[in-house]
């Protein structure tokens, strides 16, 4: 499992990148219509389209028609009550912080994710699936660089200092564990519906967490200037999300 281990860490250190923004804070809060147009673009293809593209698919997949649905619907309404008290319950004050703590949740449940797919290629008596090479490692970089980005930017707009906006960013470590949890499942009960199950769960949350998120917080705040090109810079994210995923999936 030495392969997994080194691939598990990849994807969850990968995010700790974006960091790096940082150090040109005045451009990411003076160019507010690109960057959060474009981190719109990317949040609504990987917390809508992409998220509600593994419900479907595996609610088709798991035989069971009436426990699938349900396990859908518990999922989807899950992320939505969780969504709905980060952005508009009483717990957290102010606004940025707000969409900062909702962004969190968001990276958690996707690295989760992420790790649950990258596990399963590792599980059973077969060789790993998982294809290797240099465009699908840049794009699995670009892909998770993006995904940190959707923290790092929110805690610029929030005034959070470096130090704890890298805490934060720690969220996307969840996909080291969720790596080992297909492996563990198989090893317990063998071929196993809880896998898939758990990931159409999670998904479900990472849905609405994401679709709420998009049109509470990243949408509103790249509108704000009432300019006129954040709906391009929208259609360029999504793009070009859609594009890195062409090579990871």
């Amino acid at each position: 499992m030495t392969d997994l281990a080194v691939l598990a860490a990849g994807f969850g250190v990968i995010p700790l990148a974006a960091i790096i923004l940082y150090t040109v804070t005045t451009r990411v809060l003076a160019y507010r219509e690109a960057a959060w147009g474009f981190l719109a673009g990317v949040l609504g293809f990987l917390g809508v389209s992409h998220a509600m593209a593994v419900v479907l698919v595996n609610h088709s997949l798991l035989g069971d028609l009436v426990a699938a649905t349900v396990l859908s619907f518990v999922g989807l309404a899950i992320g939505a009550g969780i969504a709905w008290l980060l952005l508009d319950g009483p717990f957290i004050q102010t606004e940025p912080n707000k969409i900062l703590w909702a962004a969190v949740a968001f990276l958690a449940l996707h690295s989760f994710g992420d790790g649950l797919v990258l596990g399963g290629d590792f599980t059973g008596a077969f060789l790993p699936t998982l294809r290797v090479d240099a465009v699908t490692v840049t794009a699995t970089i670009a892909h998770r660089f993006a995904e940190g980005c959707l923290v790092v930017v929110p805690a610029i707009w929030a005034a959070w200092r470096p130090r704890p906006a890298f805490a934060v960013l720690f969220a996307s470590l969840a996909s080291i564990p969720a790596a080992y949890a297909p492996g563990w499942i198989f090893a317990s009960f063998g071929f196993s519906p809880i896998p898939r199950a758990l990931s159409t769960f999670l998904a479900g949350m990472e849905a609405t967490v994401g679709l709420m998120l998009l049109v509470r917080g990243f949408i509103p705040i790249a509108a704000a200037d009432r300019g006129t090109r954040w709906p391009v810079w929208i259609a360029i994210g999504f793009i070009a999300v859609s594009l890195v995923h062409f090579f990871v999936e």
